[in-house]
């Protein structure tokens, strides 16, 4: 395809887009990309036009791909940022800044690229230091009430193929109509009646696009056959009332039941998962980590999402286990697992074993980073003096470091 033709093509589908007609505007883009994949603009457009249409996986793909091509390019970064918020906090953090880069300390952009910086300290590097003779308490949670909507077992969002959709092709014919390319208008309306046969309006648009080129006959029996459907489902509405009241108990009955039967399960698995959380915090305690460790991922496999604290909880206390078992970089993870779900929840003990840790593995400017917030987060008069202790020591080690260096 000539560099001509892609530029008449974006301006078509530019035209589509600012008129709020994305499902046009998506079919072109994607011509377009099809034909060159380096075309930063096209795969900027499809995602505008994905984003707009809700189909935010597409979305994200096309946005990812436009700053693959060009990674400096503002728009592309804000946009991912916003996207990815609430799927991926860190690489919608990142996205932000960079866009902050090109286009300014937007508030949004500011808000989005602290969402990882609740704290102040590197997420993505600490390890911790299991403090003996420090366990968590035992909590003994009340289960809760689940109210949300029930969703069918096995039953997933199907994605919606825009370019043939009824939308799409309804949209085409009108617009070959206007055109006065009646011939096309009508392939359209035949292509929707071959899904569905019964589509009153289907059936008007083919007899409208037939009348206009001509095809007075065909028209009227299009418009027969209308007539047909229409009174077929006057005929359908007809519903004896007592029949459908009795349709509408029974589906409320149901649904009750479902709802009954969906908070007996929740309440089991809260308490079976708070049990899996006590009886880890015992082994914990017994020096047992590899049980222990096996007891929090079953609290953690059973307890629902909205169970944060002792999601969070079961989280940290992986955390000791592992590093009970030399496993560091594992135990981090939890750690940060245990923040991203409650960063409020970070205690002064949970940062001090941060910090312990990263004094371990030779990182003593993380480590005091850890020991300084951690004297301001609830630790005793005794605590607090021990992370000073660790505080001074750290920082000689870094002045010997820089002597290596």
């Amino acid at each position: 395809m000539s560099d001509f033709d892609i530029g008449g093509m974006l301006h078509e589908a530019d035209k589509f887009a600012d008129g709020e007609k994305y499902v046009e505007s998506a079919e072109i883009y994607s011509k377009i990309t099809n034909s060159d994949n380096n075309c930063v603009a096209a795969w900027y457009g499809l995602g505008i036009s994905k984003a707009k249409l809700g189909v935010l996986d597409d979305a994200i793909r096309a946005f990812e791909q436009a700053h693959r091509i060009n990674p400096d390019y503002g728009a592309t970064n804000a946009n991912l940022a916003f996207l990815l918020e609430k799927r991926d906090p860190e690489r919608a953090a990142n996205f932000a800044k960079m866009a902050m880069e090109s286009i300014g300390e937007k508030v949004e952009l500011l808000r989005i690229a602290n969402l990882m910086e609740n704290i102040e300290i590197n997420l993505f590097d600490y390890s911790h230091k299991y403090v003996e003779g420090k366990q968590e308490e035992i909590i003994t949670l009340p289960s809760k009430t689940i109210s949300e909507t029930i969703q069918e077992d096995g039953k997933e969002a199907e994605e919606v193929d825009f370019v043939n959709s009824k939308t799409a092709r309804s949209s085409r014919a009108n617009k070959m109509t206007e055109k006065g390319d009646h011939a096309a208008a009508v392939n359209e309306w035949k292509e929707l009646l071959k899904k569905d046969s019964s589509d009153i309006a289907s059936w008007k648009g083919l007899a409208d696009a037939l009348s206009k080129a001509g095809y007075i006959e065909r028209a009227n029996q299009c418009l027969q056959r209308v007539e047909e459907l229409t009174e077929i489902e006057n005929e359908s509405r007809e519903i004896d009332e007592n029949q459908e009241m009795e349709n509408l108990i029974s589906a409320a009955k149901e649904v009750k039941e479902k709802i009954e039967l969906v908070e007996e399960n929740n309440s089991r698995d809260v308490n079976e998962s708070i049990e899996w959380y006590n009886k880890g915090l015992v082994l914990l305690s017994e020096n047992n980590p590899s049980e222990s460790l096996n007891c929090f991922d079953k609290a953690l496999q059973g307890s629902p999402e909205e169970e944060i604290e002792l999601r969070v909880r079961a989280h940290n206390g992986k955390g000791h286990a592992l590093y009970q078992l030399d496993k560091f970089a594992d135990s981090i993870q939890e750690y940060h697992s245990a923040i991203v779900l409650d960063p409020a929840s970070v205690t002064g003990r949970t940062l001090y074993n941060m910090g312990s840790s990263y004094a371990s593995i030779e990182l003593y400017a993380d480590a005091v980073k850890c020991f300084e917030q951690a004297k301001n987060r609830g630790l005793g008069k005794e605590d607090q003096r021990l992370c000073q202790t660790q505080i001074s020591r750290c920082k000689l080690l870094i002045k010997e470091q820089k002597k290596l260096s």
